[in-house]
């Protein structure tokens, strides 16, 4: 009996052995399966990683060129605005001999008036005190 027990338990056993390597192959098949899955996941994760990546970079050039467009135009505007206020001082000060220029004609308008009014009013005082 003791060795009739290892001979039943090896008939036993091959059988089951042989039943269970389908098994095994499918595990493994299974296995190498995940392990391509995996890998898969992997480079996709890591592909979506470097796409991220370009899309910020990308982001970051467009918002620099972006602020740089706003700076000149920034620029442009204050060169403009620098051009149109000496513009206006000029007109201002062009205004301002014009009016200078009109006042002192006008002054000196008035000064021939009362000079030659005066000269009228001394000559007939004159006269008068010839007559007298």
């Amino acid at each position: 009996m003791n060795r009739l027990l290892p001979l039943a338990t090896l008939a036993l056993l091959v059988p089951l052995a042989a039943c269970n390597q389908p098994a095994r192959d499918e595990a493994n098949r299974a296995a190498d399966h995940a392990a391509a899955a995996a890998d898969h996941a992997a480079a996709a994760t890591e592909s979506a990683a470097a796409s991220a990546v370009d899309a910020a970079r990308e982001a970051g050039a467009t918002a620099e060129v972006r602020a740089q467009q706003a700076a000149a135009e920034t620029e442009r505007a204050l060169d403009e605005a620098a051009v149109a206020t000496r513009q206006a001082a000029d007109r201002a000060a062009e205004a301002t001999r014009d009016a200078t220029a009109r006042a002192a004609d006008a002054s000196a308008d008035a000064a021939e008036k009362a000079a030659a009014k005066a000269r009228e009013a001394a000559e007939a005082a004159e006269r008068k005190a010839e007559q007298r």
